[in-house]
């Protein structure tokens, strides 16, 4: 199994001091995450019945991304199925010939009587959580219990005020790790090369600052950079489940405007189309969109300010469709850790969802009192993409087809 010599040197010097909390920052495919499973992964196999809880926001990561790196790192060791077992019945574990094991919580859910006493846990990319839910999480850490943290920065933010110390944070690149494809690199290099000299507030400059040499950027990038135009027919002729969410704005003379999107999902893509956008229509005039979309069993998702459940019943009074309604979930540090979510996606938007286009073009993060904020405007189609992305994430799998 091929190691990174300096971060397991870094986790080493930490594990023999006892430290409690181990802070991996990073650029993009610095390998932080890997490293951390990996040494996770041998004290499991060298010290019996080692317990360990891993935080990840979603199940998709979950499954998508650290299920994949353990079994890369068990057979890469040499391993098979009876060595380490994957156990998806009664709650995702990981279980170990040796009696270890590894547990698995979301972050936001509510951690109260979870198991305790684990000698180590790990908040995958914990620059999705807020600090009430790390909180929580740490109720379930044993005597001399080590806590990971690893994330890509924008921004510090309250791991760095509230957990780290002179010396227990270490910063990487895709420079230190060896291990990368050549294409990868060459992207990579790429995105350096045209960030590098690239003028302050502009997205190559963040792009090089965050994702390539892995510290806290001060300058303004767009929210959501990996945005395209695509042709209507792509949307509408999609197979795919369609989740339908709402913005509200126009109820109470409010300058927003009243939205309606729909969105599909797969698992690198993220296809966005706009039904409605106006600050002076009104219920009925958004009850005849409504009325106009085929019909196929949809998730409606609508936003709860201003008197949204009241406004939903209007619309289904009108409609008499059987949407499947749903409130969006919202709450502190919501809106961060949506964008953040759905950066990994490409959204396809079509052609004719022209406020939709022009609003990614200009919703970006700006320096706020010394933090990157995203922007209080340009984000109602946003918004309503992250109320139908966190419910489309929680939806079992056979409920995600049509």
């Amino acid at each position: 199994m091929e190691l990174l010599k300096l971060h397991h040197d870094f986790i080493s010097y930490h594990k023999e001091n006892g430290t409690p909390f181990i802070i991996f920052q990073g650029g993009r495919r610095s390998g932080k995450t890997v490293s951390i499973l990996q040494f996770l992964y041998l004290e499991s196999l060298t010290h019996p019945c080692t317990r360990t809880l891993l935080v990840t926001d979603t199940y998709t990561r979950l499954k998508e991304s650290i299920f994949q790196d353990l079994i890369m790192i068990n057979r890469s060791a040499g391993g098979d199925s009876r060595r380490m077992r994957i156990h998806f019945s009664g709650g995702a574990r990981v279980l170990f010939e040796t009696g270890s094991d590894f547990a698995f919580v979301y972050a936001g859910r509510d951690v109260r009587g979870y198991a305790s006493n684990f000698q180590y846990i790990f908040f995958n990319e914990c620059i999705q959580y807020d600090a009430r839910t790390v909180r929580e999480v740490l109720k379930a850490a044993g005597p001399g219990c080590q806590v990971f943290f690893d994330y890509n920065p924008y921004t510090r933010f309250w791991v760095n005020d509230l957990y780290e110390t002179a010396d227990n944070k270490l910063i990487t690149t895709y420079h230190d790790n060896p291990f990368l494809s050549d294409f990868v690199r060459r992207e990579l290099d790429r995105t350096a090369a045209a960030g590098k000299d690239a003028a302050p507030g502009t997205l190559e400059r963040y792009l090089y600052e965050v994702e390539c040499r892995g510290i806290d950027s001060t300058l303004s990038g767009l929210c959501f950079p990996r945005h395209k135009a695509v042709p209507d027919e792509e949307y509408h002729t999609s197979p795919l489940m369609e989740v339908l969410a709402c913005d509200w704005g126009a109820l109470h003379a409010t300058a927003d405007p009243d939205v309606i999107c729909g969105f599909r999902f797969t698992d690198d893509a993220i296809y966005c189309h706009e039904y409605y956008y106006s600050r002076e229509g009104g219920d009925a005039e958004m009850a005849a969109c409504l009325a106009s979309i085929p019909f196929r069993r949809q998730y409606l998702v609508y936003d709860t300010a201003t008197e949204g459940a009241g406004r939903v019943r209007s619309l289904f009074a009108r409609t008499g469709l059987r949407f499947h309604f749903s409130p969006a979930r919202k709450g502190a540090g919501s809106i961060l850790t949506g964008i953040r979510n759905l950066q990994p996606y490409e959204l396809r938007i079509t052609a004719s969802s022209r406020h939709f286009l022009e609003e990614m073009e200009n919703y970006r993060f700006i320096q706020k009192n010394d933090t990157l904020q995203p922007v209080d405007d340009w984000n109602h189609c946003s918004d309503a993409l992250r109320y139908a992305f966190d419910l489309w994430s929680m939806l079992p799998t056979q409920r995600k087809k049509c």
